[in-house]
């Protein structure tokens, strides 16, 4: 990825990820998920892919402060796109890797305690990680316009840039997870728009409604022997 970003560049525009540079995720995407060795190598390495992460964010944010924004959006500095894309593929990189650590961790834990847990509710951080893997795609494709529009209001604030940036993100995320919440979960023909599954019935009723009705069964059967 940072020879990618240093052929094409950053984005004219914005300074960030030329666009044609993203084709070349989705790409390494397919390669990653076609084979368990890449997703075992991900989990192996997570840690120093954070590492790489977190050093070539805060290298870039140096940078971009002794440079200057117009000179990085018109290209006039050498390495600013190889290091760019580093810190993008490392984020990546690192994202994966722990979420699949933590993801075959509860497969484990699940696994083990499947006969002690029948019946019982799943962990409220299981139930989250649910809610949000059905989420990404929905999230991802309504969170650019939410942005755009929320930073058309913010820009023209009187304010630090730190605090015009937090409020982008608080706003942002909430009126994205608002739309996905109200518009897009909730309603039958918006999820198989957004390519989500039906909604299931959870497994915690199916089994209250079990258990509700062979307590009123045996009821009954107490009250015939009476």
């Amino acid at each position: 990825m940072g020879l990618v970003e240093a052929v094409f560049g950053p984005d004219k525009v914005t300074g960030g990820w030329e666009r044609l540079a993203y084709l070349f995720p989705l790409l390494f995407g397919y390669v990653i998920a076609s084979n368990r060795r890449f997703e075992n190598v991900l989990r192996h390495e997570r840690g120093l892919a954070l590492v790489c992460a977190i050093l070539s964010t805060a290298l870039l944010v140096w940078w971009a402060g002794l440079t200057g924004f117009d000179d990085i959006v018109a290209g006039d500095v050498p390495g600013w796109g190889a290091l760019q894309g580093l810190a993008g593929w490392a984020w990546i990189m690192a994202i994966l890797g722990f979420a699949g650590s933590w993801t075959a961790r509860q497969h484990q834990v699940q696994t083990i305690e499947a006969g002690r847990a029948a019946g019982r509710p799943n962990s409220r951080l299981f139930r989250a990680a649910r809610y949000a893997n059905e989420a990404v795609l929905p999230f991802y494709v309504l969170h650019e316009p939410v942005i755009v529009g929320a930073a058309w209001v913010i820009v023209r604030w009187e304010a630090p840039i730190l605090a015009k940036y937090l409020a982008l993100v608080i706003v942002s995320f909430a009126g994205t997870l608002a739309l996905y919440e109200v518009v897009v979960r909730r309603l039958r023909l918006t999820r198989f728009m957004f390519g989500m599954k039906k909604p299931r019935r959870r497994a915690t009723e199916r089994t209250t409604n079990a258990v509700s009705g062979l307590g009123r069964l045996r009821g009954d059967e107490v009250q015939l022997t009476r």
